[in-house]
């Protein structure tokens, strides 16, 4: 797609209007798709407020996206992309000895993607197991569900066959019988899959996700519900996968790091606008708790949900922050090299944030982090807590 020319005539009208502060792409996803909603939104409540010039690069999903932030191209230089593509990526950097993802830096996470697994209601297809030598629609090689399907069939062990075919023709793939079912993810609700049940010539309907054989480890559990589009009749289970706003640094001017720290401090102020006037997966977002090193001098302290006992005043300990939840689960446990760990729940910016271990030294905590991100938690890092409460006193991680 020809982003250049469409990019420049944009930005000479509004130069020549005396309007323009800086100017960026962000490259979303398909017209369709919820990548392209997201984008949309932040061009139009958060550029315009903040006199940056955003456009929507509409491509064909986070594959794409991702070739293109490695694309030597200068425009290029941020987009969105699902969390388990990226660490796909990552790890096959790591067994290639290659460095794709090395220069790529996450800026924040946004919503939830929804795992969809869609069929003819006739076919009796009802969940996940029932894929079994069936032909399953995982979307083309520049779509993020790509790497989902294949990371979902290799973990589950359910043999299936996996057809490439895009977005655009899947619900037809599904109509005349090519596939069996087809798997999008995607934000619900999503436009391509918003028609009236009224016009449909097959039924469709929505298959239930479990964690067969434990394929969903580092997915969030989810739901789509009945209401999210006009056919569905009954709430889903299914998993969900983070939405990144993934920056190239290697592209990056100063003036561009300027401007992606506006567009994130910006995204954050106005979280509250974007929840009520754009897609309504932005509730899903959750306002980012950062490592203490990109959280500057400022102390901040937040209530654990374990009680302080008289024996703990002035008790100083670690643990190792592994990801941020919009619920609480309780009673949870990881294994981390073969080692199980408990799950400690502590809420922070209104989200629940999951930690683990417990250590009076931070370099002990520093070797838990280590090995959490080889295990595939890439965002974990270390927390310090005072007394059971959480604290971002720069002191303490010295």
């Amino acid at each position: 797609m020809n982003f250049n020319k469409r990019f420049l005539l944009v930005t000479l009208f509004l130069l020549s209007l005396g309007q323009v502060f800086c100017q960026m792409i962000i490259l979303s996803g398909p017209e369709k798709g919820s990548y392209s909603r997201f984008v949309g939104d932040i061009a139009a409540l958060i550029g315009e407020k903040n006199g940056i010039l955003l456009e929507n690069g509409i491509t064909g999903g986070s594959a794409f996206n991702f070739k293109m932030l490695n694309d030597p191209n200068p425009n290029y230089k941020i987009a969105l992309i699902q969390s388990d593509y990226l660490n796909l990526m990552k790890a096959e950097d790591k067994f290639n000895n290659t460095d794709k993802t090395g220069s790529l830096k996450v800026v924040m996470q946004l919503a939830t993607e929804q795992i969809h697994l869609v069929a003819i209601k006739s076919s009796g297809l009802t969940s996940l197991q029932d894929l079994k030598m069936k032909r399953v629609g995982i979307g083309n090689k520049e779509q993020g569900s790509f790497a989902t399907g294949k990371i979902i069939k290799e973990r589950s062990q359910i043999s299936w066959t996996a057809v490439y075919v895009g977005f655009d023709k899947m619900l037809r793939s599904l109509s005349t019988g090519s596939i069996d079912a087809g798997l999008v993810v995607g934000s619900a609700p999503l436009d391509m899959l918003d028609f009236d049940p009224r016009v449909m010539v097959d039924e469709f309907t929505m298959l239930e996700l479990d964690d067969f054989n434990g394929w969903a480890r580092f997915y969030e559990h989810d739901t789509i519900y009945g209401d999210d589009y006009k056919w569905l009749d009954k709430n889903t289970p299914t998993f969900g996968v983070r939405t990144l706003l993934v920056v190239n640094e290697s592209k990056l001017t100063s003036e561009d790091k300027q401007t992606i720290s506006v567009i994130k401090s910006s995204i954050i102020q106005n979280l509250d606008q974007l929840r009520s006037q754009g897609h309504p997966k932005w509730r899903t977002v959750i306002i980012p708790d950062e490592p203490i090193a990109e959280m500057g001098k400022n102390a901040v302290v937040t209530k654990t949900t374990d009680p302080v006992t008289a024996d703990s005043k002035d008790e100083i300990t670690f643990r190792v922050q592994i990801y941020s939840r919009n619920y609480m689960r309780e009673d949870e446990q990881i294994a981390i090299n073969d080692k199980s760990y408990k799950i400690h729940v502590y809420s922070y910016l209104d989200a629940y944030r999951y930690t683990i271990g417990e250590f009076t030294s931070h370099s002990d905590a520093t070797e838990l982090q280590y090995s959490c991100r080889e295990s595939g938690y890439s965002q974990a890092f270390v927390v310090a807590f005072k007394n059971n409460i959480r604290s971002t006193d720069p002191d303490l991680f010295k």
